[in-house]
């Protein structure tokens, strides 16, 4: 009997690419219903398909192969001789599209819902400009690294970010000290958990980005649009790339809440269990360096929003506070933000709105209530 191993459904569109990534099946393995076979990769999520029912593994793609919802990747069959059978009659009839030889198969949509997928940014592209060929030839090579899966979705991505407008980046150095006092007393007030900049930041940019509708848009068809919610997208780095959880609705929650909810998208993120529910919708990232060693950063729109702030590192400066020399400690905001919507005007005063009420206690506690 055969079955075949099709590309399926996962919120994508039917014309999408979709690349094999790795198979974990060798040919001639027999696998049981439901145990995952091979591992796909699309622009939006990284997913393991599963056997459809039990039977022996033979291949129709290898990795690095690109295909479309619906191709079949390869079949379960009862015997290698019932496989090149099947496969033969496919050689004989090209014309003949995989979806239309596959289409008694029905996907079920609560696959939409299963967790195991990574996320990534969620505009379609045309891909990365043609770079000349370079013959490695005898030269020493460390390691290699398949520019396929992930890494090519954020090339993909970014380049299409850049190409499609008009990004760029204003600077403001902001004293963090009130704040990072703020963050202490939390600790030995017994909160229990700890409040990370990033949670406060996102808190806080919620609520300013009620002030200022423009740099909470996107554009769509021949419309700027401003949207009355606030889903904060918060950059979390990876060992194979970058990628952006959405916390929904922060300016409704806590900022017990933001911070719980932040710390469990970054567990799953590093555990490879978001789905597209957990990175779809953003109206505004944050991009943090962490503990890196970098003072700023020109941070990429993350599409289709138009505008993103990086955060360099946090760390004590000297700085001129109250007519003194003092040290304090600061960081550098660095909002990008796409010139064909956000003039320069207003996104100086948004960076200069966000400054203000990080260096005020008064202001910046009341809004993180």
């Amino acid at each position: 009997m055969i079955t075949p191993i099709l590309v399926p459904k996962l919120g994508m569109s039917t014309s999408e690419d979709v690349t094999v990534v790795k198979w974990l099946k060798s040919d001639g393995d027999p696998v049981e219903k439901s145990e995952a076979i091979v591992v796909i990769e699309t622009a939006k999520v990284t997913y393991e398909v599963e056997a459809q029912a039990s039977g022996k593994v033979f291949k129709l793609k290898e990795v690095k192969d690109k295909v479309k919802i619906g191709d079949p990747l390869g079949i379960l069959a009862d015997s290698r001789e019932e496989f090149e059978a099947y496969r033969d009659t496919l050689a004989k009839e090209p014309e003949v599209k995989a979806q239309e030889v596959i289409a008694s198969i029905v996907f079920e949509e609560e696959e939409d819902e299963k967790e195991g997928i990574r996320l990534s940014f969620e505009e379609e592209d045309e891909g990365p400009p043609v770079v000349p060929n370079i013959e490695v030839g005898d030269r020493v090579v460390l390691k290699r690294i398949p520019f396929i899966g992930m890494r090519r979705t954020i090339a993909n991505n970014l380049g299409a970010s850049l190409r499609t407008g008009a990004q760029l980046t204003v600077v403001t150095e902001a004293d963090m000290t009130e704040m990072a006092n703020f963050r202490k007393r939390l600790l030995l007030d017994g909160l229990g958990e700890k409040i990370t900049f990033v949670d406060m930041l996102v808190k806080l940019l919620a609520s300013i980005l009620k002030e200022f509708p423009i740099v909470n848009s996107s554009i769509v068809g021949d419309e700027i649009v401003c949207w009355g919610e606030y889903h904060i997208g918060v950059a979390v780095a990876l060992d194979e790339g970058l990628v952006v959880p959405v916390v929904r609705n922060a300016d409704q929650k806590s900022l017990l809440a933001v911070s719980r909810e932040i710390k469990k998208l970054s567990r799953k993120a590093q555990k490879n269990e978001l789905n597209p529910d957990h990175y779809k919708g953003g109206t505004f990232t944050l991009s943090s360096g962490g503990k890196i060693d970098v003072d700023f950063m020109t941070p990429i729109i993350n599409p289709p929003q138009n505008a993103i702030l990086g955060i360099g590192k946090i760390a004590p400066r000297p700085a001129v506070y109250q007519g003194q020399l003092q040290i304090r400690t600061t960081t550098f905001l660095c909002l990008t933000h796409d010139h064909r919507v956000i003039d320069g005007t207003p996104a100086g005063m948004f960076l200069g709105r966000l400054k203000e009420v990080i260096e005020d206690p008064e202001q910046f506690q009341k809004t993180l209530k």
